[in-house]
Parts: C-alpha cells; sequence; structure tokens
C-alpha cells in the first residue's frame, strides 16, 4: 500500500484525495508547506503531490526548503501555461511537472512512474488481495494470473460490480514486467460520450472551441504501462471502431491531428455486461470482442461464494476497528447466519461499506443481529449456483463438489449454532460422519 502525502488546499487536492483512498492508498494532506516539513522529516512517504497555491510558491517551497527530491519523488502540479514554475520543479527534482488542468487519473500514472519499483507494490501476491475461505471458488481464478501477468495479450476482466475487477487488474500490471510504468485506469461509463475520445486519444490545439492547447490522451499516458478500461461495454459504436484501430495498430490519432502517435502499452478491461449478449444485439463489436478477450478472466459474485462472507467479514471489521478507533469483539452466529444467508447485489464493496458503517455506530462489544439493516431480517440462504450448470469455460467437477459440500456443511453448522450433532441431523448424517468432513474441509477453526 502506497503512503502519499498531498500538499494544497482546493478542490483538486480535495478529488484527488479520493481518489487515491479509493485506490486504497494511505493518504495524508496538509494545506501548507510548513505543515508539509514535519511530516516529511517524520513519516516514511513513498510520493509527495504538490499543487501551486494563488501566490505561485507551493511547489517551489516543498522541493527546495525541505530536501524531498533526493528521497521522496515529488509530483508538481502548476498553474495553466505557468512554464517557469514547471520547469523550476523538474530542475530541482521534481519527477513530473503536470498543469492543473490535468486529471486525477493522469495524476495516478504520474505516482505510480515516480514511485521507486522496489517501494512496496499497491497489491502482491494475487492470494493477497482477496480476503476468502481455503475452498474459495476465487482460488482457481487467482491461482492463474501470475500466467496472465507475464504474457502481453489483452484481458478481458468479467463480473458484477463490486466483485474486485480493479483489484485484479491492478494486480495483474504489478506482478507484470510492466509494472515500473504507469497504471491508468479510465472508466468509460463515468465520461460522456462527447468528451470519451478526446479523454482516451487526447487532441492538439485548436481541434475544437476550447482546445487552447495540446492534451495528452489517456492511452499516451499509459505509454509503457497498463491502461485498464473499466466498463468497456459503454463505449459507443461509433468509437469501438476507432478503439479497434488503436489496439490493433499500437498507435492513436488525437483529435484535430493527423498524425499517429505510436504507442506501447497492454490493456485490461473489464465490464459487468455479458458482451457476447452485446454483440448479438448489436450494442458491440464482434471484432473488438475478440481483440480485448483473449485472455478472459470471470470473477463471481459474493452470493455464489457464501463460505466466504464470515472470513471476509472478520477482516474487514479488524481493519475498520483499526482506522476508526473502535472496539467491535466480533460478530454473533445470528447476525453472521443472517449475512451468509444474504443474497449481496452490491457484492464485496456492499460488504465493505456495511462493516465500515457498523463500526462507527455500534463502536463497543459484538455485533448483533439487531445491528443489522432491515433487510437482513429473514434473510434465507439462495438456492447453491455451484454445480448446477457448466459455465462455458468448463469446470473442475471434483473441486465444484468440493465446494458445493463446503457449502451446505458450513449452513448446517451455523444454523445449529456450531452443534455437530444437530448440523448432522439436518444434514441426514451421522456425528462422526460431519466431523470428518469439517477436519477434511478445514472448517475446525470456525466452529
Amino acid at each position: 500500500m502506497h503512503h502519499i502525502l498531498l500538499v494544497g488546499d482546493d478542490f483538486f487536492i480535495d478529488e484527488l484525495r479520493e481518489a487515491l483512498v479509493s485506490h486504497g492508498w494511505e493518504v495524508d494532506t496538509v494545506d501548507e508547506p510548513n505543515d508539509a516539513s514535519a511530516l516529511l522529516r517524520g513519516r516514511s512517504y513513498e510520493c509527495c503531490v504538490v499543487c501551486d497555491g494563488d501566490e505561485r510558491l507551493r511547489v517551489r517551497d516543498v522541493v527546495t526548503g525541505f530536501g524531498v527530491a533526493p528521497t521522496v519523488p515529488v509530483v508538481a502540479i502548476v498553474h495553466d501555461n505557468d512554464v517557469s514554475t514547471a520547469v523550476d520543479a523538474m530542475k530541482l527534482g521534481a519527477s513530473h511537472a503536470l498543469e492543473r488542468n490535468t486529471t486525477t487519473t493522469a495524476v495516478i500514472a504520474a505516482i505510480e512512474a515516480a514511485v521507486p519499483k522496489g517501494s512496496a507494490p499497491i497489491l502482491g501476491d494475487p492470494r493477497d488481495i482477496f480476503v476468502r475461505s481455503e475452498h474459495s471458488p476465487l482460488n482457481r481464478i487467482l491461482d492463474k494470473l501470475p500466467q496472465i501477468s507475464l504474457a502481453n495479450a489483452p484481458v478481458l476482466i468479467s463480473g458484477e460490480s463490486g466483485t474486485g475487477k480493479e483489484l485484479v487488474a491492478r494486480t495483474i500490471h504489478n506482478m507484470s514486467e510492466r509494472s515500473s510504468g504507469p497504471f491508468v485506469a479510465v472508466n468509460c461509463g463515468a465520461i460522456p460520450d462527447t468528451l470519451l475520445e478526446g479523454e482516451l486519444f487526447g487532441w492538439v490545439k485548436g481541434a475544437f472551441t476550447g482546445a487552447h492547447q495540446d492534451r495528452m490522451g489517456q492511452f499516451e499516458a499509459a505509454d509503457g504501462g497498463t491502461i485498464f478500461l473499466d466498463e468497456i461495454g459503454e463505449i459507443p459504436l461509433h468509437l469501438q471502431v476507432k478503439l479497434l484501430r488503436v489496439l490493433q495498430e499500437s498507435e492513436v490519432v488525437p483529435v484535430g491531428s493527423s498524425r499517429p502517435r505510436k504507442l506501447d502499452f497492454r490493456v485490461v478491461a473489464a465490464t459487468n455486461r455479458h458482451l457476447m449478449n452485446e454483440v448479438a444485439a448489436g450494442n458491440f463489436r464482434e471484432d473488438l470482442y475478440y481483440r480485448i478477450c483473449v485472455l478472459p478472466v470471470h470473477l463471481p459474485p459474493l452470493r455464489e461464494r457464501p463460505q466466504d462472507v464470515p472470513i471476509i467479514a472478520k477482516y474487514l471489521m479488524a481493519m475498520f476497528n483499526r482506522l476508526n478507533s473502535t472496539h467491535i469483539l466480533g460478530i454473533n452466529p445470528q447476525a453472521m447466519m443472517a449475512m451468509t444467508a444474504y443474497s449481496w447485489p452490491g457484492n464485496v464493496r456492499e460488504l465493505e461499506n456495511l462493516m465500515n458503517r457498523l463500526a462507527i455506530l455500534k463502536r463497543v462489544g459484538m455485533l448483533e443481529l439487531s445491528d443489522l439493516p432491515e433487510q437482513f431480517n429473514g434473510a434465507t440462504p439462495p438456492p447453491p449456483q455451484i454445480g448446477l450448470y457448466v459455465p462455458s469455460e468448463g469446470m473442475d467437477m471434483a473441486e465444484t463438489m468440493e465446494q458445493l459440500e463446503s457449502s451446505l456443511v458450513r449452513q448446517a453448522l451455523e444454523k445449529a449454532d456450531g452443534n455437530k450433532a444437530q448440523a448432522a441431523r439436518l444434514l441426514g448424517l451421522n456425528r462422526t460422519t460431519l466431523v470428518e468432513k469439517v477436519k477434511r474441509l478445514g472448517l475446525m477453526d470456525e466452529h
């Protein structure tokens, strides 16, 4: 996890802080260079981002006044067209100087490029990026990531919102030979159609009214690294044609220009749609689909891996206890049973938000069923999804049956409040057989 210091007091710094925190980074923010001095001397940061104030002295103060450059990379954000400050910052040791009209995505790319390669990665081994049980359906997927990361072919990550698609994309980048280059994330669904082409490919001065200077696109910002096209299914058809050419030729033509720019990037795309259905409906180009789906990765929703819910919930509660200075001691069996039975339409993101909210509101003691929101009352386990169909990518039947068995045993134990004799009766087994299954499935620590 990166630890970043932001120096500035305007709305862009606030927006940047939210973006960095959403990436899982630790962020400290101060208004003035004088406040930054003590922090830079007393704490360990991997990068300092400083945004020039109205007096246009802040960048110069931070870089020169505190000797940051030799040990802590500095990304300077200067006033538009303030060439002298940008040049001064670079001469004094800033690793990057960006103009004030930049995007948070571009700043994040600059931070990732500035942080030394030997620094702690955003995400480490793929087995660490998701909290999950020993028999989680995710295991087989995450075990493939090292091989996927070593390739340079496009990756398509599919899954519902909140399943962790960007986490996987970042892990692929961090484990690849491109890890020293930028990781540029673009949410294609959050950018209006009229602005998306310029955001992706950039523009040249005079391309349209208001284009007072050249603007680098996100593909160019990702040169030497990875570009993550989140919600790629939202890209309109007329831009899909241009995107296909960019992927085929590895070059972009900025809006208003006729000169292509050759680039070196890897594409990792993500979608919460079924793109083949979109192809059939005429909403997504078939040739583009096959171009981006060389290496498919599908993340199952949380409702299809209920065995992971108790482990994730306990992990998150411990984390939010630290962040909120709270003292939640645990989650009682009735509350945990309701959480395991819940369908989690928002997936892990919804579970994370719930744990944070409960830590803040409860503060101390055990979480009870009454502490949970109303939708958890009377929640019943969804019908088992595992093993009832054969997915298009195939399956490991033995592993799938073991996952199903583990899920049923866990549900029976939770319904019986850990009483193995009662759980055995629920499953139509004798107690000895159930105990053997509990040991074999690695469920002893849970009950």
